[in-house]
């Protein structure tokens, strides 16, 4: 993996292009494929998950800068019991719901390209 891979192409916010996501995730297939995820510098634990989350979060700033007229931000609900966690997580879905909703629901103007842990804005 590159010096800076994948970490700093991701977070250049004034550089980032969906050409520049799609080469991070074509990296990353390939060197799964390979089987050298961990000799490349991926994360270990969840690999998939980790990287995935991390594109969609940089998508998200490529989508919010592209339609500025739009409010288009990224949320993480906490740890919802669903299916894929077998039900061990400790929020209800109902509670998940409610930080997709409260930003589905801010008024035009309100800030967009944010990462949201809940309610709470954090940085990506």
């Amino acid at each position: 993996m590159k010096d800076g891979w994948p970490k700093e192409v991701l977070s250049d916010v004034e550089n980032l292009t969906e050409e520049k996501i799609d080469e991070v995730l074509d990296e990353y297939l390939k060197d799964f494929k390979e089987g050298s995820l961990e000799t490349k510098g991926w994360p270990f634990a969840m690999s998939a998950y980790s990287v995935s989350k991390a594109a969609l979060n940089a998508y998200t700033r490529v989508v919010a800068k592209k339609y500025p007229s739009f409010c288009i931000n990224a949320v993480c609900p906490g740890y919802v019991k669903t299916d894929i966690n077998y039900n061990t997580g400790i929020l209800t879905p109902d509670e998940g719901a409610e930080a997709a909703v409260r930003l589905a629901l801010l008024p035009d103007g309100s800030p967009s390209g944010l990462f949201f842990f809940r309610t709470e804005e954090k940085p990506f």
